[in-house]
C-alpha cells in the first residue's frame, strides 16, 4: 500500500508539472546538496548564419542554448559543433559585459552578473562562415535570463553588439531571412540602417548568335524582400534596448543627458589655469616673434629654414587666438590645451632662433636637451610621489603621470634624432617635452578645489590597471579578427595597440594610475574600431555625447568629481564644434568610461527598468515572473494534473509489483554537481 501511494503521488505530480505551462513562473532550476544550491536558468534562441555550399551561399539556422548558473565568478563557457571562428567565443564575452553592465544598473530583482558563470552551446547544421553576427542575440538572451524575462519565440534577429550597447552592421542579411523563415519567424531584426543591399545581377544576351553577358549592380530592399517571400516584417534596432523592446517589451530607462555639465567647482579649477596658460602662451609667441624677425635664417635651395620656421610661428598664433576664443566660451580645458599646443610652437621657434644665432649648434642642442633631462628628473619625482587620497586626486595624479612618461618618450626620440644629426627634429621634440613635463604640475594642483572622496589606495589601483589592461587586450584581440574578416582597416586599432603597450610600460615603471587610464583610452580605441567601422557620423557622435553626459552626472550624485572625464567632454565638445567628428567621439568615449570607471566602488544606479508593452506575438515558454500572473491558469491546470495524476498512479500501483526497497530520484551519493551531471540523470 506503500509503494501505491508512492506511485500515486509522484504520478500526481509528474502530469501536474508537466501541464503547467513554464511562463507560469515556476523558479529557476536548483539543484542541491546539503547546505550547497546552485540555480540555473537557460533558454535557446535562434541565430541565423550564412554557409557556403559549392558555389553558392545559404541561410542556415544555429541553435544557441544560453545558460546563466549561480554561485560563480563571472566566467564564461562556449562549446560550439561545429567548431567556428574564435569571434563566437569573443562575441559571448563581449554579450555577457555588455548584459551585466546594463542588468547591474537596474534595480528590479535580477540576478547579480558577477556571481553568476556564463554557458554558450552553439549548435549547427552547417559550417558558418565566420562573422559575429550572434553577438546582439546572446546579449538579448543573457539579458532575459538575468532579469528573468519572457522571450518571444516568432522574432529572430542578426547584428553584432558593440561595447556601447549598440548594434553594429553585418553582412548576408538575404540568407538570414530565408534561414529565420525555415524556423517560423514572422518578425526579423536588423541593425539600423542595413534596409538596403546590393545584388550583382547577370544577364545574358543572345545579339546576332553571340551570347552577351552583362553583370551589374542592383540595389534591393530587405523589408520587401521578407514581405513578399515570407510575409515576414522586418525592423531596424539601433541598439541592445531596442531589441529588447521587440523581444520581451521591456527596455532599460534612457536618462536625459544634461546640456552643461560644468560647475562651479570644475571652473573654480580650471578658470585659474586657463588664464595662467593664455597669458604665457602669449608672452611666449610674442617673445618668439620679435626674435624670429631679428635673426638671419637661411631661405635658400634646397632648404628654405625661414620658411619652414614661418609656417610654425603662424601655427603658434592661430592656437593663441583659438584659445582665447574658448577661454571667452568659458571653455576652459579646451582654451589650456589650445594654449599648450602654441607654447610648443613658439618654444621650437625660440630653439630654431638661437640654433642659427650660436657659435656651437651641436653643443646647445646638447645644453636644451640637458636642462630637458634635469626638469624631467625633479617632475618625475613629483608624479610618482604625488599622494593619492581619493577619486578626484587619483584622476589628478594619474593625468600627471602619464604626461611625465609621454615626455619621456619624447626626450628618448630627442636623443636619437640627435645621434642621426638630425637637430631640428631634437629641438622639436626638446621643446614637446619641456611642455609636457611643466604640465605635471598642473594636474597636480588642479585637484585642489575639490572634495575628494572615495576610498582607494595604490593596491586597488594597481589591481584595477591590471584588469582593465586585460579588458583592453581582448579587446584589441577582438577587434582585429572582426575587422580582418570585414576586410577593413582600422588606425584606432593601432593606436589601441600603442596606447596598451605604453600603459604596460607604466604598470611595470611603478606608474599604476598613469597606467590605469591608460588601459581606458587603448580600451577605448579597440572599442571605437569596432563601433565605426562603417564611419562617424553625427548620430554616432551625438550619441556618445550623450552617453558621456549622463555617465558624469551619475559620477557626481555619489558624490565624485570626474574633473578628467569633464575635461575630456568639454575638449569632445569643441572639437565637435569644429566638425572634427573622428577626434570628438574619441573623447567622448574617453568622458564615459572615465566616469563610469570611478563608480566601481558604489552601488549601481536608483531606477528600475519600465514595461512599455510588448509586441502583439505569442511569448516563448520559459521561466519567468511570478505565479499571481497565471493564478486561474496554475490552479485549472493543477486540477486537471491531479486527477489525470491520480489514475495514473492507480494504473501503475495495479501493474507493478512493490520493491523491497525504495529509491530516491537521486541516491545521495550521486546528487548532481554540475547542470551537465543533471542532464545526465534526466537521459
Amino acid at each position: 500500500m506503500k509503494h501505491q501511494i508512492i506511485l500515486i503521488l509522484m504520478g500526481f505530480f509528474l502530469l501536474s508539472s508537466t501541464c503547467i505551462p513554464a511562463s507560469v513562473g515556476i523558479p529557476a532550476g536548483r539543484l542541491s546538496e546539503g547546505n550547497v544550491s546552485l540555480e540555473y536558468r537557460n533558454v535557446t534562441v535562434y541565430a541565423p548564419a550564412v554557409s557556403q555550399l559549392g558555389t553558392g551561399y545559404v541561410g542556415v539556422i544555429s541553435t544557441i542554448t544560453v545558460t546563466v548558473q549561480g554561485n560563480g565568478s563571472g566566467r564564461v563557457f562556449v562549446d560550439t559543433l561545429p567548431l567556428t571562428d574564435v569571434d563566437m567565443q569573443g562575441s559571448a564575452r563581449l554579450a555577457v559585459k555588455v548584459a551585466s553592465a546594463l542588468v547591474s544598473a537596474d534595480t528590479r530583482p535580477h540576478l547579480d552578473p558577477l556571481t553568476c558563470d556564463y554557458f554558450f552551446v552553439v549548435r549547427t547544421t552547417s559550417p558558418m562562415i565566420g562573422g559575429p553576427s550572434a553577438g546582439a542575440m546572446m546579449t538579448v538572451a543573457v539579458i532575459s535570463l538575468l532579469e528573468n524575462w519572457t522571450l518571444d519565440n516568432s522574432t529572430v534577429m542578426t547584428g553584432m553588439i558593440n561595447p556601447d550597447g549598440s548594434i553594429g552592421p553585418i553582412g548576408g542579411i538575404p540568407y538570414k531571412i530565408d534561414a529565420a523563415h525555415s524556423v517560423g519567424a514572422t518578425r526579423f531584426l536588423i541593425p539600423k540602417g542595413q534596409t538596403t543591399y546590393t545584388e550583382m545581377v547577370t544577364e545574358y544576351q543572345n545579339i546576332n548568335g553571340l551570347l552577351w553577358q552583362n553583370t551589374y549592380p542592383v540595389t534591393r530592399n530587405v523589408t520587401e524582400y521578407a514581405q513578399t517571400n515570407y510575409g515576414m516584417e522586418v525592423f531596424e534596432v539601433e541598439d541592445i534596448n531596442d531589441a529588447l523592446l521587440y523581444f520581451t517589451g521591456w527596455t532599460f530607462p534612457v536618462k536625459e543627458s544634461p546640456d552643461k555639465i560644468t560647475t562651479e567647482d570644475y571652473i573654480a579649477a580650471m578658470k585659474p589655469l586657463a588664464t595662467s596658460l593664455l597669458d604665457e602662451a602669449g608672452e611666449s609667441y610674442q617673445n618668439a616673434s620679435d626674435l624670429f624677425d631679428t635673426t638671419t635664417i637661411p631661405n635658400r635651395y634646397p632648404n628654405y629654414y625661414r620658411n619652414q620656421v614661418t609656417d610654425f610661428l603662424n601655427t603658434a598664433s592661430d592656437r593663441l587666438i583659438e584659445s582665447r576664443h574658448w577661454y571667452d566660451e568659458e571653455v576652459y580645458y579646451t582654451s589650456t590645451s589650445k594654449s599648450f599646443q602654441s607654447l610648443i610652437d613658439s618654444r621650437f621657434v625660440t630653439y630654431i632662433c638661437q640654433y642659427f644665432t650660436s657659435e656651437n649648434q651641436e653643443e646647445l642642442v646638447q645644453s636644451l636637451n640637458r636642462q630637458a633631462i634635469q626638469n624631467y628628473e625633479n617632475n618625475t619625482k613629483l608624479a610618482k610621489n604625488a599622494s593619492i587620497q581619493g577619486m578626484v586626486t587619483l584622476q589628478c595624479v594619474g593625468s600627471a603621470q602619464q604626461r611625465i612618461t609621454e615626455a619621456a618618450s619624447y626626450l628618448s626620440t630627442a636623443n636619437t634624432s640627435f645621434q642621426n644629426t638630425d637637430y631640428f627634429t631634437a629641438l622639436y621634440n626638446i621643446a614637446y617635452a619641456q611642455e609636457r613635463i611643466e604640465s605635471v604640475r598642473w594636474w597636480l594642483n588642479i585637484s585642489t578645489p575639490f572634495h575628494d572622496s572615495g576610498d582607494i589606495n595604490e593596491t586597488m589601483i594597481s589591481t584595477l590597471a591590471e584588469e582593465y589592461l586585460d579588458d583592453a587586450q581582448q579587446a584589441i584581440v577582438y577587434s582585429e579578427i572582426i575587422i580582418n574578416e570585414m576586410g577593413e582597416t582600422s588606425e584606432y586599432l593601432n593606436d589601441a595597440k600603442a596606447l596598451l603597450e605604453t600603459a604596460r610600460s607604466e604598470q611595470e615603471e611603478g606608474y599604476s594610475a598613469a597606467a590605469l587610464f591608460g588601459s581606458f583610452e587603448a580600451l577605448v580605441k579597440a572599442n571605437l574600431a569596432l563601433e565605426i567601422v562603417d564611419g562617424v557620423t553625427m548620430d554616432k557622435v551625438e550619441r556618445a555625447r550623450g552617453q558621456a553626459s549622463v555617465s558624469i552626472t551619475e559620477s557626481r550624485t555619489i558624490g565624485i568629481e570626474p574633473v578628467l572625464a569633464v575635461s575630456y567632454y568639454e575638449y569632445g565638445q569643441s572639437l565637435a564644434n569644429e566638425s572634427s567628428l573622428d577626434t570628438a567621439i574619441v573623447y567622448y568615449k574617453y568622458a564615459d568610461l572615465i566616469a563610469g570607471a570611478l563608480r566601481f566602488t558604489t552601488p549601481y544606479g536608483v531606477e528600475s527598468s519600465r514595461y512599455v508593452g510588448a509586441p502583439d506575438k505569442n511569448p516563448v515558454v520559459s521561466w519567468s515572473f511570478g505565479p499571481t500572473r497565471y493564478i486561474g491558469l496554475f490552479v485549472l491546470f493543477a486540477l486537471i494534473g491531479g486527477i489525470a495524476g491520480l489514475g495514473f498512479g492507480i494504473l501503475l500501483a495495479g501493474l507493478l509489483r512493490p520493491k523491497k526497497q525504495k529509491e530516491q530520484f537521486f541516491p545521495k551519493e550521486t546528487v548532481p554537481r554540475s547542470i551537465e551531471d543533471y542532464y545526465k540523470k534526466q537521459k
